[in-house]
């Protein structure tokens, strides 16, 4: 067939054109590339936590007529050695301040605590004069403060304790109870044991905590925040570069308008709208091929969890006829190659702002999100926040008609100007 081996002519010289491989594939994801690294690890849905050398003196110790079973320093200690947290805190008990001191100055360990004497009955009585210190390397940012968030999380643990512990003493004398010794150890006890548990589910078994926040079905897809910022992110360049590929394909009219290849076409023994149609179709094939590279490299380099096939498959169909038509109207008002080079630039990347491509990941005003309704690109970012997020494909429904309603209005504009000039 003349149109199919006009498009397949068209396509294999825009491939062949290192300008147009770069602008299409590799652009969009050195962009995202580079965001990707700039934030190391936080994509892969992973923690991520840098390793943590802890060193521990703990002086700590109890008095005879103490009400606790442990002291505080212990407590404090069992946290940096909780089978939770050793596979990126390894903690190392020193026998004195010297020998810890000394491990950190010849950085064996990254931070060391020192629990000081009497800790325990100072604190309860309210003697915050009394601190537990921490020192670090001072070229280290990160391990010196979740060190210090562990530390106060404990005591500030305690301290609710004491409160808790007070209350329910308050009211058993009210009551008319005397509560002994082995009552109140027995309340601490209890209480510690809870604090602890609660600690560990806190930030490894959510599901057990007191609270758990569940977003609202449907509002997101992916388990990271960050991670389903990358995924607008792409969507929103993969969308831009998109619109840039409909109008730079269509570019090979004008340059071979320019050349006279296009003269001699017109001469061979084929209607001139078989010609046309043939170098259309070369369009959205390109922007078929770009779109399908695009998300299998997105998905494989970045890991970015694109959602039902169905619904990639409608939003890229979406975007294919949106960008095409656009392309092809919009280079049929220029007259020359060197003329679409600014038309191009200044027109795309004001729709691609106004169309909210550069601030996909953002919870703009609504004002904006209205603006980006009056742009082709508006309405595909939309199409790919449904997809991405997961939401049902009845939402995906109004943005790919519109979608396809507006590429297809430019394409016959669009097609019927080249018509025209051509005729």
């Amino acid at each position: 067939m003349k149109i199919m081996e006009i498009a397949i002519k068209d396509l294999t010289r825009s491939f062949r054109s290192l300008f147009a491989v770069g602008m299409t594939i590799v652009a969009p994801l050195l962009l995202i590339g580079l965001i990707f690294l700039a934030f190391g690890g936080a994509f892969n849905g992973a923690s991520d936590l840098p390793a943590i050398s802890v060193g521990i003196y703990n002086a700590d110790i109890l008095t005879d007529t103490s009400i606790l079973v442990e002291p505080l320093g212990a407590n404090i200690r069992s946290m940096f050695v909780d089978e939770s947290v050793q596979s990126w805190i390894t903690a190392t008990d020193f026998s004195s301040e010297m020998s810890l001191r000394s491990a950190l100055d010849r950085r064996e360990i990254g931070v060391a605590i020192l629990i000081p004497v009497d800790f325990s009955e100072r604190f309860l009585a309210g003697n915050r004069d009394t601190q537990v210190l921490i020192l670090s390397d001072h070229t280290l940012t990160i391990a010196p403060q979740v060190a210090q968030n562990m530390v106060t999380a404990m005591l500030d643990g305690v301290s609710g304790g004491g409160i808790a512990i007070e209350t329910i003493l308050e009211r058993q004398k009210i009551q008319g109870v005397q509560p002994g010794p082995e009552q109140i150890t027995s309340l601490i006890d209890r209480y510690s044991a809870w604090y602890r548990d609660f600690q560990r589910d806190l930030f490894h078994n959510p599901e057990s905590a007191a609270l758990m926040m569940v977003a609202p079905t449907g509002e997101t897809s992916s388990e990271n925040p960050i991670q389903q910022m990358l995924g607008l992110m792409m969507a929103g360049q993969m969308v831009f570069f998109a619109f840039f590929t409909g109008a730079y394909s269509m570019m090979s009219i004008l340059e071979e308008n320019e050349e006279g290849t296009l003269a001699r076409m017109f001469t061979l023994p084929m209607s001139r709208t078989t010609i046309l149609t043939g170098k259309f179709l070369a369009v959205f094939l390109m922007l078929v091929v770009q779109g399908i590279v695009l998300l299998i490299a997105a998905h494989f380099i970045f890991n970015i969890q694109w959602g039902d096939p169905k619904m990639i498959v409608l939003a890229l169909l979406g975007q294919v006829v949106a960008a095409a038509g656009l392309g092809v109207l919009l280079i049929s008002f220029v007259k020359t190659s060197r003329q679409a080079g600014p038309v191009m630039g200044g027109v795309l990347t004001a729709l691609g702002m106004l169309g909210g491509l550069f601030t996909a990941n953002m919870n703009m005003p609504e004002a904006f999100n209205r603006l980006a309704a009056f742009t082709p690109q508006g309405w595909v970012v939309r199409g790919w926040k449904i997809v991405l997020s997961g939401q049902p494909a009845s939402d995906l429904l109004l943005p790919l008609l519109v979608m396809l309603v507006i590429g297809v209005v430019m394409f016959v504009i669009g097609a019927f100007r080249f018509q025209r000039r051509f005729a």
